[in-house]
Parts: C-alpha cells; structure tokens; sequence
C-alpha cells in the first residue's frame, strides 16, 4: 500500500466517522444550509460583502439555522477611487443587465444594480462586444480604479448575476486587516500588446481566444475522486508536489514553469478537508482557477 493509498483510507474512514470539516463547517452542515435554501426560497440565497478597502468581495451562504455565515466565494475587484469612493452601507440588488451603458460611455457585461447608480459590472468595454476591452483596465482588478461602482472580472461577475438573486443583500465595509474569510485571489495580468487582449481571458463565452492558450491543473497523485490529499504542515510552496499545470497540448510544465496560489478558508497545518480555489500560471501569465477539496490528513509511518 503506498503513500496516498493509505492517506485516502485514513481521510475516508474520518470522513465517515466524523464528518469532514469543509471550511469552517462539516459536509453535514453545508448539507443543511442546502435544503434551508430549498425550503426558504423566497429568501435571497446568498449575501455579498464587499471590503471596499482591500478590493476583496466574498458571497455567503446560509448555515443549518438560515443565518449568511459560510462563505462559498471569493473575487477581486476594484472599488471606486480616491474622491469616487463606493458608498458604504448595506444595500440590496435590484436590476440585472447583460450589457449597461456606463456615466463615462462605457459598457459593463453582466451589471447588477445595487445602489442607486452603483452596480457591480465587469471591467469596461469601449463598445458592448466581448473583443473591445479597456485592457489596461483589467490590470487594475484588485485596487481602487471605478467611478464607484464594483468591477470585476467577467467569470467572477458572472457567477454574482447567475446566482444572486433580486433582493440580495450586499454590504460594503472596510477592514484593512482581513480581506475577507477566504482570502482575496490574485488576478491575471494582461499583456496589453498580446492578440487576445481585447477580450476579458476568464469571459466563458466560447468564442473567447483565450480557451485555446489556456493551461489546465491535474493532480499528480491523483486517486481518482478529485480531491487534492497532502500531509499535515505542507506549505504553500510545495504544493507543487501534489498539483501540476499542463499546456493547451496536455503536456506538463516543469515546476519552474509555472506558479500556483490557493484561496479559501483552509489550514494546512490542521486535518481536515476545505473547499479552496487553486490558480495556476503559466509562463506566458495565463492563469487557470478550479475549485477543489482540500484534504490535509495526518500520516504516521
């Protein structure tokens, strides 16, 4: 029996006997919360905070008692800047938009008002057409750059305007100290001279150029449920023992080829299992986001 044979029995055999913390909850309470929103449809299913200062949103959803306190998501963004600061406050969406023409002229893909003539909306467009990015705009996710709206990238907007309903609550604070539960990702850099520049590289829509560069992540033990196992007191540097990054040709880069980050509420000094989103980067700074299940399991020889 090998080494990740016998941490894959030791993680099922905790998971049945115990439950496997997810987060900062167990699989049994996010199972609840998932039949709370079931059973309470007419309210909003999720709530979105946005730390206007650290330029982080993340979403909540609800526990086993119907209270927004396990946080599901997290996205860079950009706030509004210096003398246009987003308004503080608690608020609640109401119209949704695919395209919304902006005070400045642009366009925002998916926009979501939220107050009044502040929304969340994608990094803008000079026109609304999907290859007319303001690219040197995109390189601004993550610091204070809008008119005081919230933007951000087209992926991260997207999943707000698929998921959140009209009459999710959203509250925008400031703490200077804690982006947020699960961290604030790190964002792509464009190469504004790059052929594929024009578009948002995380638009899902498939004419976007960019599916045809993007690398891919793969387990490099992989014991065939998915889940990224690693011992108890790996750091963040040698995760590159358990996830790889391949080309668009599914050959696999070298470790010096590409870097990896992971965001989510996780404690990869502490057995458990956590939800986390792994970005990996190729050398060229294309970036690829998946979301896992994080199992750090203690292994005695």
């Amino acid at each position: 029996m090998n080494h990740f044979t016998k941490i894959g029995k030791i993680v099922m055999l905790g998971a049945l006997a115990l439950g496997i913390v997810l987060g900062s909850c167990n699989i049994q309470t996010v199972q609840a919360a998932e039949v709370s929103v079931q059973q309470t449809a007419q309210t909003p299913t999720y709530q979105v905070y946005v730390n206007r200062i650290a330029n982080c949103v993340t979403v909540y959803a609800k526990d086993a008692n119907g209270e927004y306190t396990v946080p599901v998501r997290s996205f860079a963004c950009s706030c509004g800047r210096e003398g246009m600061e987003t308004t503080l406050g608690s608020f609640r969406t109401s119209d949704y938009y695919p395209w919304r023409l902006m005070v400045d002229g642009s366009f925002g893909q998916y926009a979501i008002r939220f107050n009044r003539g502040i929304l969340f909306h994608s990094v803008p467009y000079y026109t609304a057409k999907n290859d007319d990015l303001e690219k040197d705009q995109f390189n601004l996710l993550g610091s204070d750059a809008s008119l005081g709206c919230v933007r951000l990238a087209v992926s991260d907007v997207k999943w707000l305007y698929d998921n959140c309903e009209k009459g999710t609550q959203v509250v925008v604070y400031d703490d200077a100290e804690n982006p947020g539960p699960l961290g604030k990702p790190v964002q792509m850099q464009l190469n504004v001279e790059h052929p594929f520049a024009g578009w948002d590289p995380t638009d899902p829509n498939p004419e976007n150029p960019w599916n045809t560069v993007r690398p891919s992540l793969y387990l490099t033990q992989d014991m065939g449920d998915g889940v990224l196992y690693v011992p108890a007191g790996t750091t963040v540097e040698q995760l590159k023992q358990y996830v790889g990054l391949k080309n668009v040709e599914g050959l696999a880069y070298a470790p010096q080829d590409y870097q990896l980050y992971i965001n989510g509420n996780y404690d990869l000094n502490t057995q458990g299992a956590y939800r986390v989103w792994i970005s990996g980067q190729d050398v060229a700074g294309t970036m690829v986001q998946q979301e896992m299940i994080l199992a750090v399991v203690q292994y005695n020889n």
